[in-house]
């Protein structure tokens, strides 16, 4: 195995002369992070005695378990990976085996750079005080040399205030992830790994970790974050592994994957993200100016329709086929993929019933360019009940709704139907499809910022007399 972790014990501020080495392979970045084939095997014994007979070299009686089976990926330096996958898919094996906590049983990995695994508690001793925990803590990290900056940091970035001098086992769990997060985070690791450390705490902080992740991102350092909160993986990273079972079930970018896990996790059902040839295809030809099979039915005029990608779609029974979709404006008629905020505008879907069902509803979700929903729409909203299709035969659902009030700004569109009482997801596709809402030029439009855009408004004010 060839395991490189670089010289932690000159600690935080040490030159580290192997964090630079071999950094560039035919001219091209090489990966700070190369995992080869990692598999960690565990036995199992049926009882103590098994496990005796086994540490002498004796026969005994065990099953094989396979935390991790045959785990392969690269990261490259600056990227911001999410792992995401059930408990005990085998995350915080992979985890503790980059951060050489672990030896695999089989594979290989190579690490570039200083590597800090962050995980709630690590080191932390119940009985010593926050203080003398950060120093405990980063000395179980072989980083011995902590200055007093380092001290000062944790301090203002925690936000514990007086409570640094009491001992941990007073902490709260969100206090814990408050002294965790700004201990890992203070030797400025060339590699952080997060290890679930947005699941306690209160929002504030979560972002401000979130935010202070994103930081080293832009200084060129590689993030990895375990979480299950799909929407900070859409949110915050590039690239995604989903696991399950010790298999690396797909590999990509971080919407998709964060999908097809939450796909997985809510209905059982693995999409097509690790089946993207066509789309791969479709990818390079537009590259080389000529269009996807998906732009060429939407551009040929203004009454044609868009032909769903099967790439794209990420759940499907058999029992519909959605055939194709457009937006129109309700009052002109005409095929649009440009919002303009406050008009009307109708979402119409063709489908096929493939089989006799009663369909719940149909589902239509708008996603902000960073995969966080920006609106959601279902037909349940607007009193729609069950609609009982024959087999074979066609159907138009649409949804008619006002253009909302959000920022300019291109965004990609999910969208699905749903089977029987309990509503069961039928046929879904996940960012099919873009569309573009553009404001009117205006003074106070063009000024604002965030999400949602205020089109009136005013401001005044106002003297106080003694009287108010």
């Amino acid at each position: 195995m060839a395991l490189i972790f670089d010289d932690l014990e000159k600690g935080v501020h040490g030159d580290n002369p192997r964090s630079k080495h071999n950094q560039l392979i035919d001219g091209k970045a090489a990966p700070v992070i190369r995992i080869s084939n990692i598999t960690k095997q565990y036995r199992i014994f049926p009882t103590p005695l098994d496990r005796l007979r086994d540490a002498f070299g004796w026969h005994s009686n065990y099953k094989e378990f396979n935390a991790l089976d045959n785990v392969s990926f690269e990261v490259m330096p600056g990227e911001f990976w999410g792992i995401v996958g059930k408990n005990g898919s085998g995350k915080s094996t992979l985890l503790k085996i980059i951060a050489g906590q672990l030896q695999p049983t089989i594979g290989s990995i190579d690490l570039q750079g200083r590597v800090t695994l962050l995980q709630l508690g690590l080191g932390f001793d119940p009985e010593l005080t926050g203080l003398e925990n950060i120093k405990h803590s980063r000395m179980l990290q072989n980083l011995t040399d902590d200055s007093e900056d380092i001290i000062e940091f944790v301090k203002e970035f925690s936000e514990l205030g007086d409570f640094i001098n009491y001992p941990v086992k007073t902490y709260s769990s969100g206090m814990h992830s408050r002294l965790g997060f700004a201990t890992a985070v203070a030797g400025d690791p060339d590699i952080l790994i997060a290890d679930e450390v947005l699941a306690v705490g209160d929002m504030n902080f979560s972002q401000k970790c979130l935010a202070k992740m994103r930081e080293f991102k832009e200084r060129g350092k590689t993030v990895i974050l375990v979480t299950h909160d799909v929407n900070s993986v859409k949110s915050f990273c590039d690239h995604a592994v989903w696991l399950n079972e010790g298999r690396l079930i797909t590999l990509g970018p971080a919407k998709l994957v964060a999908d097809d896990f939450r796909n997985f996790m809510l209905y059982g059902v693995i999409g097509n993200l690790g089946d993207q040839e066509d789309q791969k295809k479709n990818e390079l030809l537009v590259a080389d100016g000529e269009e996807s099979e998906q732009d060429i039915h939407s551009s040929k005029s203004a009454s044609d329709w868009v032909t769903p990608n099967p790439a794209r779609r990420s759940v499907s029974t058999g029992m519909v086929k959605i055939e194709r979709y457009r937006f129109i404006d309700q009052y002109t008629h005409e095929v649009v993929s440009t919002w303009v905020p406050g008009k009307t505008i109708e979402f119409q879907i063709k489908f096929q019933a493939l089989e006799q069902c009663l369909l719940h509803s149909f589902a239509f979700t708008l996603h902000h360019q960073n995969g966080l929903i920006a609106l959601h729409l279902n037909s349940e909203f607007f009193g729609q009940k069950p609609f009982e299709t024959k087999e074979g035969l066609s159907y138009e659902a649409t949804f008619s709704f006002d253009a909302p009030h959000l920022a300019s700004g291109d965004y990609s569109i999910s969208y699905g139907c749903s089977e029987g009482q309990k509503g069961i997801l039928v046929e879904k596709y996940d960012y099919d499809s873009s569309v573009r809402i553009e404001w009117d030029k205006s003074e106070i439009v063009d000024s604002q910022g965030g999400y949602v855009i205020v089109p009136i408004g005013s401001f005044r004010y106002q003297a106080q007399t003694d009287h108010d």
